[in-house]
């Protein structure tokens, strides 16, 4: 197993670094990164399918996942085969969910078009300024040999992940979410997959599905201080379910974080309110910033929801 995971260090031109059940010393930056970009090419180029668990907040769900070329784009599909049925069919450039409860069929509109086990971003690089990367123990995860990759936050504003990748692909075959403690909050795993497989196409046609997001125009808040390696990657008007007003939504990520603003008229002051998901994973605060009710919240740390939250201001 040990020499397995020797060959995938030596695709990668990587040196080995004496695996344990501890993660090793820290790559160099531009190991770190090459690294890094190869796990995200191989998850989002390499055509698959398999099925997949998904850990969170002590549920369990299984997932029926596949991606495939099709005329120069990847499609991919995500399926649940528990609970609400629910699929998402990507492409690189939207996402769209199929809610289906009995014979009714909704579809929404998504703003991410990325999922396990495309978690990592498009340019994954950057993310070794943010990260320090180091190599873990050999494993096995669906029959497959794999080796763990364990990406430590070199600050408070993100969370780790350990990652088990596949030998011969650098395709991730695992990935868990885990605190400043190394408490985990959050596993993707595959039980099966065929890596290189070409997946049937779905015969039924995609339904057209009205974008209802708009654009955000004549932006009244304004985000100060960002923390390290953070960036406004959307800005949308969108409707939310049980709301008669259309709110601003923005997303804030480092590629791997993302944190959501919800802006909305204060029709009445705002009581400010912080809160917690039971796990700690998910952070929310509530707070007035001028004419507007703001709502911060994602599963990132307290520090960057906090961060975030008092950096809004009023545009002057």
């Amino acid at each position: 197993m040990r020499g397995s995971w020797l060959s995938i260090l030596a695709l990668l031109g990587v040196p080995f670094l004496a695996a344990s059940s501890h993660a090793s010393e820290p790559l160099p930056p531009s190991e770190a990164a090459a690294l890094l970009q190869r796990i995200a090419d191989a998850s989002r180029r390499m055509g698959y399918e398999g099925v997949f668990l998904f850990q969170h907040d002590g549920s369990v769900q299984t997932l029926m996942v596949s991606n495939r070329p099709s005329g120069g784009v990847m499609e991919s599909r995500l399926i649940t085969m528990d609970g609400t049925q629910r699929e998402v069919r990507c492409t690189q450039q939207s996402s769209v969910t199929l809610m289906i409860n009995g014979t009714q069929l909704r579809l929404e509109k998504r703003l991410n078009n990325r999922h396990f086990p495309d978690l990592l971003p498009e340019n994954a690089a950057p993310l070794a300024n943010w990260y320090s990367v180091r190599l873990g123990a050999p494993d096995r995860v669906a029959g497959r040999e794999c080796g763990n990759v364990e990406l430590t936050p070199k600050d408070l504003f993100r969370w780790g992940y350990l990652l088990c990748i596949d030998r011969t692909t650098s395709f991730p075959l695992r990935a868990v979410m885990v605190n400043g403690e190394g408490q985990p909050l959050m596993q993707y795993s595959f039980g099966e997959i065929r890596l290189g497989a070409l997946p049937k196409a779905d015969p039924r046609p995609m339904p057209p599905v009205p974008d209802a997001a708009k654009p955000v125009a004549n932006e009244r808040i304004v985000a100060n201080g960002l923390p390290p390696g953070f960036t406004r990657i959307a800005a949308v008007r969108r409707q939310l379910p049980n709301r008669s007003d259309e709110v601003e939504h923005w997303v804030f990520s480092d590629g791997l974080t993302h944190v959501s603003l919800f802006l909305e008229p204060a029709r009445q002051p705002v009581e400010a309110i912080k809160g917690q998901s039971k796990q700690g994973m998910i952070n929310m605060i509530k707070r007035q910033v001028g004419g507007f009710q703001a709502t911060i919240l994602g599963e990132a740390p307290w520090a960057t929801v906090e961060s975030i939250a008092l950096g809004l201001e009023e545009k002057r």
